[in-house]
C-alpha cells in the first residue's frame, strides 16, 4: 500500500511522532514513593524527639540542614597548591558574617522524585549521561530517573540543570513556609574548608580521602581503563548514597566527590548571580567535583562552569536557608 505522505516528509513525521511519544513517556513514568515516604516520616519524628542541636529539618520532604557558623576563611588556591589550574581565581580572604543552614548531604534522588511528584514539575534538562562507553553523551532516554546507571533513593539526584536546582528551592520554600535557595560560592566554599587551608578538607593528597569522597579512583579503574585516578578505592563505580563517607568539620557530608553542586553564582565573573533568566547569565558555576572526576578537580578550590539548562550524570546540588 502508498504511503500518503511522501517519502523524506512521511519520515520527518515518523520521527516527531516517535519523539513526541518517548517525551510523553518520560513525562509520564510513575514514581513509587510510599515505602521512602514512610521511612522518612519515622526519620523525622525520631530527628524531633532528639535531633542534634545544629541540625534543621522542617519537614519530612525537606532535606536535614546543618548550620554553619560565622567566619572567615581564605579561598581560592595559593600559587604554590600543586594542582592548582592557571585560571583560577587568586587567594582573597572571605568573611561570612551570619551563620546559615547548608544541606547535611546533596539532595537525594527521593527527595527530588517527591518534589516532581508534588509539584508535578517537569523539565526540560537534556541530560548526558553513561551508556557503556568512557564519555558521557546526551541521549534522549537519560534524565534524573535515569542516568545511564542503577541508584537508590539515598543516592543523590542527577542530571540536574541549575534550572531544576532552583525550581526545587522554589518548591521547597512553599513546602516549608522558610527561604530556601541555592548557597552562593563563597558560602559553599567556606563550608566546604571547614576551617582548612589544604587543597581538601582532609589535606592536600587525593589518595588520603577515600573514607572522605566518592571521586575517580581505583574503583573506577577497573572499569574505565584509561582515567587516571587517585591510588585508593572507595568502593563505589558511580554515585554512592549520600552521607557514605565521613564528614568534614561542620558535619557535612559529599562537600568533595560524589556529584558537582550547582552554587547561585553566575560563571561571567565568578559573583554571586541574582538568579536572572539564563539570558541574562546563560552560564553558572559548580563546585566540589564528582564520581567521574581526575582527582585534581575535587578540590575546594575549584569551580566547573556550564549552561544553565545542562544536565549531566555527575551534576547535582544541596540548598541552603537563613537559620
Amino acid at each position: 500500500m502508498k504511503s500518503a505522505l511522501p517519502g523524506p516528509l512521511g519520515a520527518l513525521t515518523v520521527l516527531v511522532l516517535l519523539l513526541a511519544g518517548l517525551t510523553a513517556w518520560r513525562r509520564a513514568e510513575p514514581e513509587d514513593l510510599t515505602g521512602w515516604r514512610d521511612e522518612r516520616l519515622a526519620a523525622f519524628q525520631g530527628w524531633q524527639a532528639a535531633g542534634p542541636a545544629r541540625e534543621i529539618w522542617d519537614h519530612p520532604d525537606a532535606p536535614a540542614l546543618v548550620t554553619v557558623p560565622a567566619g572567615s576563611s581564605l579561598q581560592g588556591a595559593p600559587e604554590t597548591e600543586a594542582e592548582r589550574f592557571p585560571d583560577e581565581p587568586p587567594q582573597r580572604t572571605v568573611s561570612i558574617r551570619q551563620p546559615f543552614a547548608l544541606g547535611k548531604y546533596p539532595v537525594t534522588r527521593g527527595e527530588y522524585a517527591r518534589f516532581v511528584e508534588d509539584s508535578g514539575y517537569r523539565s526540560r534538562t537534556i541530560c548526558r549521561g553513561y551508556a557503556g562507553e568512557t564519555e558521557l553523551l546526551p541521549r534522549w532516554h537519560f534524565s534524573w530517573r535515569r542516568p545511564g546507571f542503577d541508584q537508590t533513593n539515598s543516592d543523590p539526584a542527577v542530571c540536574i540543570s541549575w534550572y531544576d536546582a532552583k525550581a526545587y528551592a522554589e518548591w521547597l520554600s512553599r513546602r516549608t513556609g522558610n527561604a530556601y535557595r541555592l548557597p552562593t560560592g563563597e558560602e559553599w566554599e567556606y563550608a566546604a574548608r571547614a576551617g582548612t587551608r589544604t587543597a581538601r578538607w582532609w589535606g592536600d593528597d587525593p589518595a588520603a580521602g577515600c573514607d572522605a569522597a566518592n571521586g575517580a579512583d581505583l574503583s573506577a579503574k577497573d572499569r574505565f581503563t584509561d582515567w587516571e585516578v587517585a591510588n585508593c578505592r572507595d568502593g563505589a563505580l558511580f554515585t554512592a548514597p549520600v552521607g557514605s563517607y565521613r564528614p568534614n568539620g561542620f558535619g557535612l557530608y559529599d562537600m568533595l566527590g560524589n556529584v558537582w553542586q550547582w552554587v547561585e553564582d553566575c560563571a561571567a565573573d565568578g559573583s554571586a548571580g541574582s538568579g536572572e533568566a539564563g539570558e541574562t547569565c546563560p552560564r553558572r558555576l559548580m563546585r566540589g567535583g564528582s564520581w567521574h572526576s581526575h582527582p585534581r578537580y575535587v578540590r575546594s578550590a575549584v569551580r566547573r562552569a556550564d549552561r544553565a539548562e545542562s544536565g549531566y550524570a555527575a551534576y547535582g546540588f544541596r540548598v541552603a536557608r537563613d537559620p
